[in-house]
């Protein structure tokens, strides 16, 4: 555990000692913004979330990649896809599993926006192609069932740099086919999501979310039968390292006993690229040349 902490620290510090960069991280790490990528404009990104819990007798470490790939269709118009690696258990130990998980989709319209206030509404539904015979995965993750989210998005533009956001939303989970075993029907959850982030400088982002989740019934996993209130803190790094390059680092910690008992903290690492299709991507560009000084005229003859 020393050596995966000491890992996560260093990626961290890499987030945050990276060069000064030209414009700001304007999002949140979890919690939606109501900002959508510009128009004409395609975000690539990469996340890593490692799931820890310190009994590994109640709660099992978990293990996601996810590539993601959000389009600016329109302005204030975005669609977004998620493809989705899970391991379960550590890497190196026999019991060690990689499965491909669930694919997202989602689509977000920013309705109404001026210079202080935003709303937004975000519609995901996510495809079936992670393993749903996996009980200990909880239903955050890929577990293989077709998953419906509606989301209102508020934001509140304080200052130039200063904003808070409010996501509320409404989680409707498919039927784990198990198999041989019974399936086991998902329960719906409702979702709310607090944020407040500040840019320190055009380039680097800090904030604090909050995510609070309800399940309808108290067993939402075969395996995880009491865990139906689930609070989460999320403090939050964003720095540009060069125009459209943003790396992220947070550590998700868990609040309530329903989400500890599951894993007590999550490392969020990634990054994300945004540039124009017409233009293509853009590489740092080398600062110019210094320029030589400008050669003294000569002087007139003084007249005798």
């Amino acid at each position: 555990m020393n050596a995966r902490l000491s890992t996560l620290s260093l990626a961290a510090a890499v987030c945050l000692l990276s060069p000064a960069a030209w414009a700001k991280p304007y999002r949140a790490m979890v919690t939606r913004t109501a900002e959508t990528t510009r128009s004409g404009n395609l975000e690539l990104g990469l996340r890593y979330q490692g799931f820890f819990a310190l009994d590994s007798d109640k709660s099992l470490p978990y293990h996601q990649l996810s590539p993601s790939i959000r389009w600016g269709i329109l302005d204030n118009l975005e669609a977004n896809v998620y493809f989705e690696l899970l391991g379960l258990g550590m890497p190196g130990e026999d019991a060690f599993q990689l499965a491909f998980g669930d694919i997202p989709l989602g689509l977000q319209w920013t309705f109404l926006e001026t210079r202080l206030f935003a709303l937004a509404a975000y519609g995901r539904v996510t495809f079936p192609t992670g393993p749903s015979d996996q009980d200990a995965i909880p239903p955050s993750l890929s577990d293989g069932t077709w998953d419906y989210e509606g989301t209102l998005v508020g934001e509140l533009r304080v200052s130039k740099n200063l904003r808070f956001m409010i996501n509320t939303s409404y989680l409707h989970q498919g039927t784990r086919d198990r198999g041989a075993l019974a399936d086991f029907d998902v329960p719906d959850a409702v979702q709310v999501g607090l944020a407040g982030t500040y840019n320190l400088s055009e380039a680097t982002l800090v904030g604090l979310e909050v995510i609070g989740r309800l399940y309808f019934e108290r067993a939402i996993t075969p395996v995880w039968t009491d865990n139906a209130k689930q609070v989460e803190i999320i403090p939050v790094v964003r720095h540009e390292v060069f125009p459209g390059l943003v790396l992220e680092a947070v550590a998700g910690i868990a609040v309530t006993p329903d989400l500890s008992n599951i894993y007590r903290f999550r490392a969020l690492l990634g990054g994300t690229y945004e540039f124009d299709l017409a233009a293509g991507p853009r590489l740092p560009e080398d600062k110019p040349a210094a320029k030589p000084a400008p050669k003294k005229k000569p002087a007139p003859p003084r007249r005798r």
